[in-house]
């Protein structure tokens, strides 16, 4: 039982990335086809500051599962929170100092791979 909770966690976090590198990529074609290449870039950077803590997120926070475990659970989600926050703070600032990509692109593909990460999980849930 514990082990299929972990899986089905796994699972939606898995599924979580995914659609976010596939709206990220969306967006991506859309602006090269409309804008340029070099926007399209700055949209694929700034969705993966967000999509690449996001992934480790979800590696670190589903480790553990089960009552037995509670504390490692909420230790798990507490780190993995933590990492996620400052690994994101490090990409973006990164992103702004050593490259010269136009703000409002990098955070365009920034902002739609959070929102997407937002509403996601809403998708996978099963009606009943």
């Amino acid at each position: 039982m514990v082990q299929s909770m972990t899986r089905v966690g796994r699972q939606l976090a898995l599924k979580t990335i995914i659609c976010q590198l596939v709206v990220v990529a969306l967006l991506t074609v859309v602006i090269a086809l409309s804008v340029s290449g070099t926007a399209a870039v700055a949209v694929v950077f700034g969705g993966l500051a967000a999509v690449v803590p996001n992934a480790l997120f979800g590696a670190i926070a589903f480790l553990h599962a089960g009552a037995r475990a509670n504390q490692k659970v909420v230790k798990s989600f507490f780190v993995g929170e933590g990492i996620k926050l400052v690994l994101t703070a490090v990409l973006i600032s990164a992103l702004f100092l050593l490259t010269d990509f136009n703000s409002v692109w990098l955070m365009s593909g920034f902002v739609v791979a959070v929102i997407s990460q937002w509403i996601a999980p809403i998708s996978f849930l099963k009606s009943t």
